[in-house]
């Protein structure tokens, strides 16, 4: 019977797009009004959201929502912003080398070069697409482009997202001795894990497995972007300074994108 619930909630799960269209975030308002026992935190929070940003992207809920919500979005700052074309140069030259990278690491090239080529090729598409708006090209095509690319069921977006879990492992593994004490500061974490590697082959490298603060800052550093997070997680917000939790990582300035975070999901926020 256990075997039969989850079957019918992974289908669910299927149903969703991997990344939705553009949503107002009154949606995130309405949701939280209409639900039965809703912790009034979250419609706090939701306000407070309200308040502070016009949309959001529902992220598909199969466990690889951060990376997908991060790899979404970096691609949609590139093709947008065309003042930030170094500090995409830079991170499209770390994603051309990051092969040789994390192969130092333990990982087989060969294993891993259909999915590493994929992100290249994912990124050579935004390359030739930036400025292309001033040859009489509308940006807003290659943004639809990009959306249906990255929409495809069992192509684009999961060979890119196992490859952002790879990058994740090898940069853990890389300060092995810094990342265990966030594993140590945790109570989930560290009966069970004695050291990094055997935490990135259960909890990284796995497709489906949920992405928890040491796998995002893992990421932010190793491609060297900022990856602002607000956390929408019940806390009362009567008190105190009435805004929710919000964390920061990876370097200030440059590349940057804002998720949201809700128990056990990642979704991307955004100030049109």
């Amino acid at each position: 019977q256990q075997a039969a619930q989850l079957a019918a909630i992974e289908q669910e799960v299927k149903k969703q797009d991997l990344t939705s269209s553009l949503l107002p975030i009154q949606h995130l308002v309405d949701y939280y009004k209409n639900l039965p026992d809703a912790t009034p935190g979250f419609l706090q929070g939701a306000y407070y959201l309200g308040s502070n940003y016009t949309h959001f992207r529902r992220v598909r809920g199969d466990g690889n929502c951060y990376y997908r919500a991060l790899l979404y979005s970096l691609c949609e700052v590139c093709l947008k912003r065309k003042d930030l074309k170094e500090q995409f140069s830079a991170l499209k030259d770390f994603i051309t080398t990051s092969l040789k990278h994390v192969c130092q690491f333990g990982y087989d090239e060969n294993a891993l070069d259909m999915f590493h080529e994929e992100l290249v090729d994912l990124f050579d598409f935004i390359s030739a697409s930036i400025g292309i708006d001033s040859n009489g090209i509308d940006v807003d095509e290659k943004l639809k482009e990009m959306h249906t690319r990255l929409n495809e069921e069992n192509g684009s977006s999961d060979y890119c997202t196992w490859f952002l879990r790879v990058i994740t492992a090898a940069h853990l593994k890389s300060d092995a001795d810094r990342f265990m004490l966030f594993l140590d500061a945790s109570d989930d974490t560290v009966d069970h894990y004695l050291d990094i590697a055997t935490f990135c082959s259960r909890e990284v490298e796995p497709m489906g497995k949920e992405c928890g603060m040491v796998q995002v800052t893992a990421l932010a550093e190793a491609m060297n972007v900022r990856v602002n997070v607000e956390y929408l997680d019940g806390r009362d917000l009567a008190e105190g300074s009435k805004k929710l939790m919000r964390y920061e990582f990876g370097p200030d300035g440059g590349l940057g994108v804002t998720l949201l975070y809700r128990p056990g999901h990642y979704d991307i926020l955004y100030k049109v």
